[in-house]
């Protein structure tokens, strides 16, 4: 639960920049949450929610409205 109640907070708080689901079909498949930062693009990787967690649908269902890419921020 401690994933989602991050997840939950920066999208309340404004942290939230973006969410991509990669890598379908590979071990690395999954929703990856980024938040913003001051580092390199203004955004880096903080939450990731794999294929077989229980709480992706969750976490997917809560980003939904904010246009989730595919790829690397929409460029994969």
């Amino acid at each position: 639960m401690e994933k989602l109640e991050a997840l939950k907070q920066s999208l309340a708080d404004g942290t939230f920049h973006h969410a991509t689901y990669r890598d379908r079909g590979s071990i690395w498949e999954g929703l990856y949450i980024y938040l913003k930062s001051d580092l390199g693009r203004g955004f880096s990787p903080e939450i990731c929610f794999g294929k077989n967690d229980p709480e992706l649908h969750t976490a997917e269902d809560m980003v939904r409205h904010t246009g989730v890419s595919l790829g690397a921020y929409g460029c994969g």
